[in-house]
């Protein structure tokens, strides 16, 4: 049986098989299919060549919610709230991101104020009934939304995180009354504190429900059709699991970053194979960056993100993004100053060396006009690259205007790429207090290993681990990911207040949902590990910082031993703790995890690199520190054989992406398959590895 994994970007749908029985694996990119995301994810999974009959799972990485949030294309959604708290997705949090700039806007709620209807009740912050639910008032507040065309409904009422009977008495009227597409209340998709964020996010997971459900349903019925049998498809959520399609339609929020989750995903267990537990990642597309850390073997997670100006609550990785990309275009500002981004070429027309149209320059080009790149290497196994439309792009938008040549000008474009991603780890390592001398970087997307060594040195970090399949990083993450299913309520007490008995009850109930949530993914309990974290802060702080719980029960010395380490976290995080301030106890949050055992997995290099070129054994290409051309050595990734060294210069094609070796680097081939970049003033082997053989730069073929 083959497990198959797929990422759905808006160039490629990148698509893993994975043969349990054997452990061969595959890669492949296909160009995506813009108007038709079903027939694309079909075409990927034809490219494998596996029969739908021996498809053990398909578990894909899409960002079909997160487009329908960008785009306005979901549901028609309205709002049934707490007399009084109509306009709250209005008030929002009073956030400024421009402090000076008192023309700022915002974007507009994403239910309209004539849609937002109030009603008559009340729980007070205890969980008390002060007013009871205007059950009529529910009834007309519907109706008057059904006429006025609204498909999908949230319902969020104060304190229902403390007393959820007001919200499911209303969506039991509203199912009563008929017409409801989707029908979501606050108590089941967030039953926590902060009202904005929690109506916000209710009201998002209304929204795109409807279109999420429907793409499930019709893949679903594609693949059926084909051979796939029921229960099969499963989908990357945003904190690093799979879930199938059944419980995604009832939780469409976790799937708005399932995407970049796998690469995390990968990059966790690659770096983790060679014994390297604490790693920042870079995955640089076509469109954007993403970077994230991970710290002994756990990713860093957040419980808000911020799509399009909107707050969404739903335990996720912690995924920084920046406009920077290969199809980043490079364009001069009104000052007469050079800029890269945020603004991208996209897949089409696409940076100018595709050919298919695009006039503007873009990094791409100007990896390809310095040598990084080779015009005979297909970019995505698919795409040929033309030198000369690179140039030229690049001479009549920045090199003319600015009175250099055209190297001078692509190199300033990588510098400042550079520096962008640079910037970008510094924010989720440095910022954080981390020593990144103590990290490794992994590096993937298809333009991020040209990058990566040129950021480690810039930073101090010593190594660059490139996996097998940089390009399709993400897709590997789904094939090898299990299941994840968390739980939150909030508690929001003093230490000392904490009802104890309540507490620890609360969290064996949640416990035992994670694991009958995860039975029903189809894992049996020996596959399972539960967790429990709480969030803590000191009394008058607005945000919390996350710690475990030592044991599965919540009692008195559970709980002190979790305080303690929230102040040891404070310090190292803020250089301070405040051992005399009171303590509160947030969230109590709940973390299922199940991962079916995984074959010894190998890497069928033949049947990837089949039809790949060769190429010339040499060529000039300009580097970063350099300020010019050198000679560099040229390979393909499938002609470095386990342990081998490379020095640096030196370039490496693979068929989803190009590893660029700086001098003052070595490249080595791990036997797991991946690359690793280590920068000889700096860095240090892998634990535990062999010494590696050397190749001279004059026994390449």
């Amino acid at each position: 049986m083959v497990r198959i994994g797929l990422d759905v970007g808006g160039t490629f749908t990148d698509v893993v098989a994975l043969d349990e029985a054997t452990g061969a694996t595959a890669w492949f990119k296909v160009p995506t299919n813009v108007t038709s995301p079903s027939a694309g994810v079909l075409d990927a999974i034809a490219a494998t060549g596996v029969a739908y009959e021996d498809v053990l799972t398909v578990r894909l990485g899409t960002t079909l919610g997160v487009n329908a949030l960008l785009t306005g294309s979901g549901a028609p959604t309205g709002l049934i709230t707490t007399a009084g708290f109509r306009d709250v997705l209005e008030i929002r949090r009073t956030h400024r991101k421009h402090l000076f700039d008192l023309d700022e806007t915002f974007p507009a709620p994403l239910v309209p104020r004539d849609l937002r209807l109030e009603v008559s009740e009340r729980v007070g912050a205890e969980g008390a009934v002060v007013t009871p639910l205007d059950e009529d008032g529910v009834r007309r507040a519907w109706r008057q939304l059904r006429a006025a065309g609204v498909e999908a409904v949230a319902i969020v009422f104060l304190f229902s995180f403390e007393n959820p009977a007001h919200e499911q008495r209303a969506r039991e009227i509203v199912l009563e009354e008929g017409g409801a597409q989707s029908v979501f209340i606050s108590s089941d998709v967030l039953p926590s504190y902060r009202e904005y964020e929690r109506t916000s996010t209710t009201v998002a997971a209304a929204r795109i429900a409807g279109t999420v459900e429907q793409y499930l349903h019709d893949l679903g019925d594609e693949l059926k059709q084909r051979g796939l049998r029921d229960g099969r498809l499963s989908i990357m959520t945003n904190s690093g699991g799979a879930l199938s399609s059944s419980t995604v339609a009832q939780l469409p929020i976790s799937t708005l970053l399932s995407g970049p989750v796998g690469g995390v995903e990968a990059a966790r267990r690659l770096a983790g194979d060679v014994g390297w537990r604490d790693v920042l990642t870079l995955d640089m597309g076509g469109t954007s960056c993403d970077v994230s850390g991970i710290v002994d073997g756990i990713p860093d997670e957040r419980l808000d993100m911020e799509i399009d100006g909107h707050t969404i609550s739903y335990p996720t990785y912690d995924i920084e993004t920046i406009g920077a990309g290969g199809g980043s275009i490079a364009w001069i500002d009104s000052g007469g100053s050079m800029r890269v981004g945020p603004r991208s070429a996209g897949s089409r027309p696409g940076p100018a060396c595709y050919g298919r149209g695009g006039i503007e320059p873009t990094v791409t080009d100007a990896n390809l006009v310095l040598g990084r790149y080779d015009t005979k290497a297909l970019l995505g196994g698919s795409v040929h690259l033309d030198r000369e439309l690179a140039r030229a792009a690049i001479e009549t938008h920045v090199a003319t205007p600015l009175g250099i040549s055209v190297e001078q000008a692509a190199a300033g474009i990588i510098r400042i790429v550079n520096v962008l991603m640079t910037n970008a780890v510094r924010t989720i390592s440095v910022e954080r207090g981390r020593d990144v001398r103590d990290f490794t970087l992994v590096a993937y997307g298809g333009a991020g290993p040209a990058h990566a060594a040129e950021i480690a040195r810039e930073l101090g970090i010593p190594r660059v681990l490139v996996p097998p399949f940089p390009g399709c990083a993400s897709a590997f993450g789904a094939v090898t990911s299990g299941s994840r299913r968390d739980f939150l309520r909030t508690i929001a007490r003093s230490v000392e207040r904490v009802d104890l008995g309540a507490a620890g009850a609360l969290n064996a109930q949640l416990r035992a949902d994670a694991h009958a949530a995860l039975k029903d993914e189809g894992f049996d309990d020996e596959l399972v590990h539960v967790e429990t974290w709480l969030d803590v802060r000191y009394e008058g702080q607005a945000h919390e910082l996350s710690v475990q719980l030592d044991d599965a029960a919540l009692d008195g010395d559970a709980l002190a031993a979790a305080v303690g380490r929230f102040h040891t976290l404070h310090r190292k995080l803020y250089g301070h703790a405040f051992h005399d301030v009171p303590v509160e106890l947030v969230n109590l949050r709940v973390k299922g995890f199940a991962r079916h055992p995984d074959p010894g997995m190998w890497w069928d290099w033949e049947r990837i690199y089949a039809d790949a070129p060769r190429l010339a054994p040499q060529r000039r290409v300009w580097v970063e520190g350099d300020g010019d051309f050198v000679d560099a050595t040229i390979v393909r990734r499938d002609g470095l054989a386990p342990g081998e060294l490379l020095e640096g210069p030196a370039v490496i094609h693979q068929v989803d992406a190009t590893v660029l070796v700086p001098p003052g680097f070595t490249a080595e081939a791990l036997a797991g398959g991946s690359l690793v970049l280590t920068d000889r003033e700096h860095g240090s082997a892998a634990p535990g590895r062999a010494a590696a053989v050397r190749r001279e730069p004059a026994e390449v073929a």
